[in-house]
């Protein structure tokens, strides 16, 4: 309240005009006139927070300073596009060291003139400048273009921070699962406006990280140079750490799920498994019985719509005095809700998207936003993608395996698949380079005995849907849609052709990589040149 009343125009670098403008005027001619300003405007506001704090007995420190990259207007380090932020804004030596691994990257022009990239690893925010109000949905529009590279590049990021500033007016967004939140309009030339802004950097400053969208679960170890993942189970009352030893999918979409999928290596047994993390919605709250009268032990029992990991371990106990089955779905290690211990609370909770925004404002509402659940789990063994097989046969042997696996699955523990696809069905290679089709991925599973519900939205894989499901028709859903699914997967790679990168030949370098993705019904086996002299052979 000092900061924002207390302060002259020129404090706030000319980017405060005088109150009696017009709202068509325009102050600046170019965006990049007002970059400057803008990081002024900032950096004088980290400053005077810092120094406030201080001042003032019994008040607790500063956790972060907000700064600025000086480059303006970069493509970022970690960028899949060209798209340019206009101004980044990140932490200066933040104490919260874990957050992310970035250095300072470089990257070296024609001259080799050193300069310093903004890097989307460390990013907290983006900020889209434009110079008419006018193009305030401009502004929103870019804003949302770059978030998708910001949680493509930060493991533990789960929502996103933006601001648009648009002549004097400003505005904070927030980008969650499911939607993106604005605050009203932020006028600079008003001490409201400035308040306001001054109050989004006082909590970005102190508040706790998880607050910020950061996952305080998933952290950068810099003395192994290593992300390490916590797990965690209702059979366990200590999360399990895994070190992260490669990324498998990060989440690249802006909204939904955010899945994203690492092989975590347990540090006392070196077993590799496969780490799966994803925000699952559900349309109502769970039913959920503490263990302890103060939630701080995780939940006994928590009811789920539907539950992805009590599945699985329903598919273990089915098939586990089979040995055939060994191999051919994900053995479910660790699984259950992250649990966040924020130092805002007295003990852990639910990570969910109320508890994510429950100390944001007032401004969100919990009928905006949709019930979303964090869930985490480790299986194993960690299968391969279809594009790594070697022939015809192996696809055959593939998917006659999946198809008993689900038949066998749906027999012994009355449960349906119900997602079918290229990404869902996989393989594992046993020493002697024997395949095994696996099935993967239970989120759209079900229990038909329990959900009799008929849901009138398609669910699944568009192209591998059945046909009464790709028509929502009003029939009960049995084991035979997922067979069907499995012909239209097998006609499906008849026409487009499975590529091998052929890595498990003697002449194999690792180099190559096929051009011929698709064969028009071909299998090819690459010799690792990427010159295209393949082996073809028809499917089917």
């Amino acid at each position: 309240r000092h900061i924002s009343s207390d302060t002259s125009n020129d404090d706030f670098g000319g980017l405060v005009m005088a109150r009696s403008h017009t709202d068509s005027a325009r102050h600046f001619a170019k965006e990049n006139d007002m970059y400057g300003p803008i990081q002024k405007l900032i950096t004088f506001i980290a400053d005077q927070v810092v120094l406030e704090a201080s001042s003032v007995k019994g008040c607790k420190s500063v956790r972060r300073l907000l700064r600025f990259n000086e480059k303006t207007d970069r493509k970022p380090v970690g960028s899949d596009d060209d798209k340019r932020p206009d101004v980044t804004l990140t932490f200066s030596d933040p104490p919260d060291s874990t957050l992310h691994n970035s250095d300072a990257k470089t990257i070296y022009s024609g001259d080799d003139k050193k300069e310093a990239h903004p890097d989307y690893g460390d990013m907290l925010c983006v900020i889209e400048v434009k110079p008419d109000k006018s193009k305030q949905k401009d502004a929103f529009a870019q804003a949302y273009m770059y978030i998708r590279n910001i949680y493509a590049c930060q493991h533990n990021r789960q929502f996103v921070w933006a601001l648009t500033v648009c002549d004097s007016i400003w505005r904070i967004c927030l980008f969650t699962h499911d939607n993106m939140f604005v605050s009203d309009e932020l006028d600079l030339t008003h001490m409201d406006g400035r308040g306001t802004l001054v109050d989004f950097v006082v909590r970005a400053s102190f508040c706790d990280i998880y607050h910020l969208g950061y996952d305080p679960t998933i952290r950068y170890n810099p003395d192994i140079r290593k992300w390490q993942i916590d797990v965690f189970d209702n059979d366990i009352t200590e999360p399990k750490t895994l070190v992260i030893d490669s990324v498998l999918h990060n989440a690249t979409r802006t909204t939904g799920r955010h899945t994203r999928c690492y092989i975590g290596i347990d540090p006392n047994s070196n077993e590799r498994l496969l780490v799966k993390d994803a925000w699952a919605e559900e349309t109502k709250r769970p039913e959920i019985i503490e263990a302890g009268s103060e939630g701080d032990t995780p939940p006994v029992d928590i009811q789920f719509e539907r539950d992805e990991i009590s599945l699985l371990k329903e598919v273990h106990n089915g098939l586990k005095d089979d040995q055939f089955f060994k191999g051919h779905y994900p053995e479910l290690k660790y699984g259950g809700v992250v649990r966040q211990s924020p130092t805002s609370c007295q003990s852990s909770a639910m990570d969910t998207t109320y508890t994510a925004f429950a100390k944001i404002g007032e401004a969100l509402h919990s009928d905006d936003i949709p019930y979303r659940i964090h869930k985490r789990l480790a299986s194993a063994p960690i299968a391969e993608s279809l594009r790594n097989l070697g022939s015809v046969d192996e696809y055959i042997v593939v998917m006659a395996d999946v198809m008993i696996t689900l038949l066998t699955i749906s027999d012994n523990c009355g449960i349906l698949h119900r997602d079918i696809s290229s990404n869902n069905i996989m393989f594992t290679r046993d020493d002697n380079g024997t395949v095994r089709g696996f099935l993967n991925d239970f989120d759209c599973a079900i229990k038909p005995s329990t959900d009799r519900k008929v849901r009138t939205t398609m669910t699944g894989t568009l192209p591998f849907m059945s046909i009464s499901n790709l028509e929502a028709q009003d029939v009960p859903q049995t084991i035979l849609n997922d067979l069907e699914s499995c012909i239209y997967h097998m006609c499906w790679f008849g026409v487009e052709g499975v590529c091998s990168l052929h890595e498990r030949g003697p002449a194999d370098d690792g180099a190559g990589t096929c051009p011929m993705l698709r064969g028009g019904g071909l299998i090819c086996k690459c010799d690792g040149d990427g010159d295209g002299d393949c082996d073809y052979k028809r499917l089917g």
